[in-house]
């Protein structure tokens, strides 16, 4: 009987927290939600990254020189799921803050998001390389690595053009990578064959004819420069 008693406590007890998370969840706002817990973003990503495999891996039957074909990949939103970092913030009552970002980029506890897994495994199996190039700042790039690893997703010939200061702008670690420029001088200029983010300062300024071709945008609701 005291058996039983305990053992119905413990159910009351869990099931009281499940009512909690879930009831937390349902108050967050629209735009976080959508990316928690929605079908359609799930849906959307998987599909993104479907066509973005097609057209990249037809890309490089047709490229002549195939030694040096690469796709340039944003982290936040393109790979890594941050999305708790932002239920925090708002159940906290606060915004973005950089140093509040540092901490939980060093947390290595984002997720991924779907579809992403598929597709660097596929694009790599071409001898494809990947380049992540990322507004995170280049001080968090060890942490940043680890989390990739964590997940499943990194591989020893993977790069990183991660932010050196406010100066770094993506479009100039872009022509570093096309250019052979920088940091990747000793690596050397790259034919990227793919751009992979979910802002549009991820791609080259003047290709909005390249979308869906060699340039693949995400959904991202919850930040943006609009």
């Amino acid at each position: 009987m005291r058996m039983k008693i305990k053992f119905g406590i413990l159910s009351l007890f869990l099931f009281l927290i499940g009512s909690v998370m879930v009831v937390g969840e349902e108050k967050l706002p629209n735009d976080i939600r959508w990316i928690r817990q929605s079908t359609e973003h799930r849906t959307l990503c998987e599909q993104l990254f479907r066509q973005a495999t097609v057209a990249i891996l037809r890309k490089v039957k047709t490229e002549k020189n195939s030694d040096n074909l690469a796709v340039v990949v944003d982290l936040d939103e393109t790979v890594l799921n941050n999305s708790l970092y932002q239920v925090e913030r708002w159940q906290a009552g606060l915004s973005f803050t950089q140093d509040s970002w540092s901490e939980w980029v060093n947390r290595k506890e984002a997720g991924l998001v779907p579809g992403v897994k598929e597709f660097l495994s596929a694009v790599r199996k071409k001898g494809v390389r990947v380049v992540f190039l990322s507004n995170r700042m280049n001080h968090n790039l060890e942490p940043t690595r680890e989390n990739l690893r964590l997940l499943g997703v990194l591989d020893p010939d993977d790069l990183f053009l991660l932010r050196l200061d406010k100066n770094d702008l993506k479009e100039v670690r872009r022509k570093e990578v096309t250019d052979g420029t920088g940091r990747m001088k000793k690596i050397g200029p790259l034919n990227v064959i793919g751009y992979v983010g979910d802002q549009m300062g991820d791609f080259p300024s003047g290709q909005k004819k390249e979308f869906g071709k060699t340039n693949f945008l995400l959904p991202n609701p919850m930040y943006g420069k609009w």
